[in-house]
């Protein structure tokens, strides 16, 4: 088998112009942290908790359901911080995204959240998505994040920096410097 590389103009061009559309119309509704906070040690939890499980309900059914090695719960922050931690985001389709990664917060006011540290991603079948840091917006079910990315499949395997990434479409937008190659059968 061979392997073709391009530099992807076109599909970089393409992605570029959604990115920068979608990217503008998001970014002013979104309010994230850039990077998971840890309290202070001075700052005790108002709960410990080890090996949890945690579903995020809204009114028309379960968003997210997430396990984790450790949580720590501060109530007055509405913050939970949590260590080595996988989840499901569910979709509105069938497909659901699938997540790991070594470090993340929940803002309980908002629904958001923030991982980092070898941040995976699988979806659809056979895709993946690998990142340092992810922030997920649940008023609007988009993943972002502007650090290097990685999506790896049996045939195709891109890179680039930030990427939007719309759940419920299984539909997600490398931003910037994307680099593809593709296997041909």
């Amino acid at each position: 088998m061979r392997w073709y590389r391009f530099a992807g103009v076109g599909l970089s061009t393409g992605i570029l112009m959604l990115a920068v559309v979608g990217g503008f119309l998001l970014l002013g509704k979104m309010r994230v942290a850039e990077h998971v906070i840890q309290p202070t040690e001075t700052e005790k939890p108002d709960m410990h908790v080890q090996n949890v499980h945690l579903i995020e309900q809204a009114e028309i059914g379960n968003e997210w359901e997430l396990w984790a090695h450790e949580a720590e719960f501060y109530d007055a922050k509405h913050l939970v911080v949590l260590r080595q931690l996988r989840a499901q985001l569910l979709s509105k389709v069938d497909q659901q995204v699938h997540v790991t990664a070594d470090y993340g917060q929940i803002d309980n006011a908002t629904g958001n959240m923030t991982i980092q540290g070898h941040v995976q991603l699988q979806y659809l079948e056979g895709y993946s998505i690998e990142t340092d840091v992810l922030h997920w917006q649940a008023a609007s079910r988009v993943l972002r994040t502007d650090a290097a990315v990685k999506i790896d499949s049996a045939l195709v395997h891109i890179a680039g920096i930030g990427l939007l990434g719309h759940v419920d479409e299984q539909r997600f937008i490398l931003q910037d410097n994307v680099h593809a190659a593709f296997q041909m059968r």
